[in-house]
């Protein structure tokens, strides 16, 4: 067995462990962007909450390297109620994807998860992860 350097496979469960980290994660970065919402963008590259968020997202089987890009992303972002308040895991997973993969594109430019938070677009995908049952697995 070896340490793989790919992503996980979007076929690869997220265990409730993983996905409570990544909430702990984001919620981070969250309140440190609240504290701090006037930072410049290279300060936000920075900080180490944002560099734990990208590597947390991939740790925890969010980013997936059999993932193409969202083709409706920016519709998802414009009405998120609509789109996310209630789509399976696959598309949350899939959203956080192209979130993430978005961001690594636009860099140093821009950065989609700062619009994401201050549009409170993933506050809402995180609050499905901690409190929507029927993301769970049955037991």
């Amino acid at each position: 067995m070896h340490i793989d350097e790919r992503p996980a496979s979007w076929r690869s469960t997220v265990n409730a462990e993983q996905a409570s980290l990544f909430v702990m994660l984001a919620r981070e970065l969250i309140q440190t962007y609240t504290k701090c919402s006037n930072i410049s963008l290279s300060q936000w590259f920075e900080l180490p909450e944002y560099n734990r968020f990208l590597v947390g997202a991939y740790a925890c089987g969010f980013v997936c390297r059999d993932f193409a890009p969202m083709s409706n992303f920016e519709d998802y972002n414009s009405w998120p109620r609509k789109y996310l308040s209630d789509c399976p895991f696959k598309t949350l997973r899939h959203w956080l994807h192209s979130l993430i993969r978005s961001e690594r594109w636009a860099f140093p430019y821009s950065s989609p998860i700062q619009e994401a938070i201050r549009n409170e677009i993933l506050q809402i995908v995180l609050d499905r992860l901690e409190r929507d049952d029927s993301l769970r697995k049955p037991m």
